[in-house]
């Protein structure tokens, strides 16, 4: 290979490598106003007995493929038992973003497949989540996930770190370094645990919701997205209906707006009979038997009524139908 030639396939290998850097993550800004978000744990998966019973991609392909027509971007909450397998299918189906879920901060498996994914979907894969709710159930500790935050940062420089938490623990002073340091806030704020809740109060409900959320903003200067809020649509022996789950999620739509720094999530894609063993292990004290019922559609693929809701929201708001 002669000098010139050498030097121009040089610039061209730089210029290659320059592509692949600039076409990172998508802009966080622009997706938090534009997408419509599902927090998602796909329909195959379970965990029965301590025994898990791993996502299948064909049963994965099947959830995107039914939830596409309205949602755009999904929140996982792992990166192993098959749920690995979700940026692929969402990337085919044409999501535009994933949020990828690190369920244990401890986890090398789950750690070695989130920096895969996302050097394999850099334009797809928003952020990674480190953990879910693991601090305040004692199952970790912060210095876990800035253990792991930090390996992140040095594999992946241009990727949104964060983990997700009630939303209470972000407004303890001695959290405030921890949660300052994520690059985005993803915490979950369901008014249904709080003392004063109403089933039937949707109102107020939603107002809970997108207050705490605005105090957070007041406290932090990230973005944030609402990763878990909502009502279940049963038991109806504890007031729930499917009824009240639509009527928060019109309020919700009805008091928010789309914003460049807050989005909230819509949680979650699917009813699921098992979770309230698994709930019961991190949290006892409660039966937990509304953890089954927070779906939008039913374990079969059935849309509830919420999904009228959430179509009728869209329209109103304006949000291109996708």
């Amino acid at each position: 290979m002669n000098t010139s030639r050498c030097i121009l396939w040089l610039v061209l290998l730089s210029l290659g490598v320059m592509a692949t850097a600039d076409a990172a993550a998508p802009d966080m800004g622009a997706v938090l106003k534009n997408a419509r978000f599902m927090s998602y744990t796909p329909r195959s998966f379970s965990v029965v007995n301590g025994q898990t019973q791993p996502a299948s991609p064909e049963g994965i392909t099947a959830d995107l493929k039914l939830l596409r027509p309205d949602f755009d971007s999904l929140i996982t909450y792992s990166c192993s038992n098959g749920l690995e397998h979700v940026p692929a299918a969402a990337e085919k189906l044409q999501y535009l973003a994933v949020i990828v879920g690190i369920w244990d901060p401890k986890s090398e498996i789950e750690i070695q497949n989130a920096i895969r994914l996302t050097k394999k979907h850099p334009m797809l894969i928003l952020a990674i989540s480190i953990g879910n709710e693991g601090i305040y159930a004692r199952q970790y500790t912060p210095a876990d996930v800035e253990k792991t935050f930090l390996r992140l940062r040095k594999e992946l420089p241009s990727i949104s770190l964060t983990t997700s938490e009630p939303f209470f623990l972000y407004l303890k002073p001695e959290y405030f370094d921890f949660f300052n340091k994520m690059d985005l806030l993803l915490p979950n704020i369901h008014p249904t645990f709080e003392t004063w809740f109403n089933p039937s109060d949707a109102e107020n409900a939603a107002a809970f919701v997108l207050n705490v959320a605005g105090k957070l903003q007041s406290r932090y200067p990230q973005p944030l997205i609402v990763k878990e809020t909502g009502l279940p649509s049963e038991p109806a022996s504890a007031g729930f209906t499917e009824a009240y789950q639509s009527g928060f999620w019109k309020e919700i739509l009805k008091q928010s707006a789309p914003s460049e720094t807050r989005s909230v999530s819509c949680f979650e894609a699917f009813d699921a009979p098992w979770k309230p063993a698994v709930t019961r292990g991190y949290f006892p004290g409660s039966d937990h038997f509304q953890e089954a019922y927070w779906g939008f559609y039913t374990v079969n693929g059935k849309s509830k009524p919420v999904m009228d809701a959430i179509r009728a929201g869209r329209d109103k708001t304006g949000r291109e139908k996708r």
